[in-house]
């Protein structure tokens, strides 16, 4: 069934973490999947490698096999998004009556839903968490009764070590707004695609000795270990603006 995501509105309210909304997914509820269909699935670096490490496949692998890699039309960042099934317009992880196929390993979107997180300001300046919810005329999660605190539901879907994740790359989009007028190098472009995207071309380039800012004990890290330090050296040393005046 093809249900594309054009009916969706957000609440105006705008939800802390301490605030309460009532919403569940489950099986026997009537629209099961369907917010599964039609879906612009961009994926953050955190969301691949949970995703490839759980298929076992390369990030080539994963791109041969479900995904497409483009450049962001502003920031000029490396992008990867979740192709949909062509014949229906599903998600390829998708299994009709059982739900998702990779779930432990489902991306931050998907956790997040019904909810949409941002920040604002606050009168003192402080930078805020805030969210903001999601309705769409399918989903009937919302008639559930079952109030949940927003901070709860966070806890809920394993979201913390993702946030921890996307907002390191969040700074990165931010970082690179700012210089949006300089145009990045292909050999930049390069470079932030291996650091970001393909940790096992990253460990093969430590192991050669190719590259600033990494040290042979660097192998020694886990994957997240390493994507950590790799989000940190794009943020405070490739997306600078003596780096990208070349």
């Amino acid at each position: 069934m093809h249900l594309p995501h054009y009916n969706l509105v957000f609440d105006p309210k705008d939800l802390t973490l301490e605030d309460t909304f009532s919403f569940a997914c489950h099986k026997d509820i009537v629209c099961f999947n369907r917010c599964c269909y039609d879906v612009k699935l961009v994926l953050s670096p955190y969301d691949l490698l949970r995703l490839r490490t759980a298929l076992n496949l390369t990030t080539e692998e994963f791109l041969e096999r479900y995904g497409e890699f483009y450049i962001g039309e502003v920031t000029q960042l490396p992008i990867i998004s979740v192709n949909m099934n062509p014949y229906d317009y599903s998600c390829p992880f998708l299994n009709v009556k059982e739900g998702c196929e990779v779930y432990p390993h489902r991306p931050a979107s998907c956790r997040t839903y019904p909810l949409a997180r941002y920040f604002a300001e606050s009168e003192s300046g402080d930078r805020i968490e805030l969210y903001k919810i999601i309705r769409e005329t399918h989903c009937k999660g919302h008639y559930e009764n079952r109030p949940i605190q927003v901070k709860d539901f966070i806890k809920e879907q394993g979201l913390e070590i993702y946030h921890y994740y996307n907002d390191l790359w969040g700074e990165i989009v931010l970082k690179r707004q700012k210089f949006a007028h300089i145009p990045l190098t292909g050999e930049l472009l390069d470079l932030i695609y291996v650091l970001a995207y393909d940790l096992d071309a990253l460990r093969e380039f430590i192991k050669a000795k190719e590259l600033p800012f990494f040290q042979e004990e660097d192998l020694a890290k886990d994957s997240e270990g390493l994507l950590q330090k790799a989000l940190i050296i794009i943020r405070d040393k490739i997306i600078t603006e003596e780096n990208l005046n070349w």
